[in-house]
């Protein structure tokens, strides 16, 4: 009887130790990612902290010919290029802004993540150099997306790699991750 008794207790004692956590996800229709994109967004910024990016402070050279890619410098960033020509960057010590710039080296576009997490929803903006919000972009998980414009009009919602447009109509494949 005491052997049982013994093999019962360890049998309950290692019963949480077996169970399997479940975890639940949050799904959004276009107009709940609309709605939470939308709570407390800036749809003006100033200008004045970034005045320093108004030309690439790594940009050395341009392209030598159409199409290529303008020598800029690495050190301490990471730099995107764009098959136009544009290129983007974002600092290492400074992973929540990116700016994007044309092939001179001049700012086009600041983009603005709600955090360097890996957890989601992500929320991110993009404002133009005079401080105005341009696109709101909401990642609900590693592979769904949504695109807003500053109206909340939906612009497009990427799904794995399709992208469709406000129709509903797969028009392009994402190339690389953002």
């Amino acid at each position: 009887m005491k052997k049982i008794l013994i093999i019962l207790v360890i049998m309950l004692l290692s019963l949480p130790a077996m169970s399997k956590t479940l975890t639940g996800g949050v799904v959004y229709t276009v107009e709940s990612a609309r709605k939470a994109a939308f709570e407390g967004i800036e749809y003006e910024i100033s200008m004045e902290p970034f005045k320093k990016y108004l030309k690439d402070p790594g940009y050395i050279s341009p392209a030598k010919k159409d199409g290529g890619r303008p020598k800029v410098s690495r050190r301490g960033r990471y730099v995107t290029f764009f098959s136009d020509g544009y290129y983007s960057v974002f600092y290492k010590d400074e992973i929540n802004y990116s700016y994007f710039y044309d092939n001179e080296g001049n700012l086009e576009f600041i983009g603005v993540k709600s955090k360097n997490s890996k957890t989601y929803p992500i929320l991110g903006k993009k404002y133009d150099t005079n401080g105005k919000l341009t696109r709101v972009f909401f990642d609900v998980s590693r592979d769904e997306s949504f695109v807003y414009s500053p109206d909340k009009k939906l612009l497009g919602h990427w799904i794995g790699e399709k992208y469709y447009n406000a129709n509903g109509e797969n028009k392009y494949i994402r190339k690389f991750n953002y």
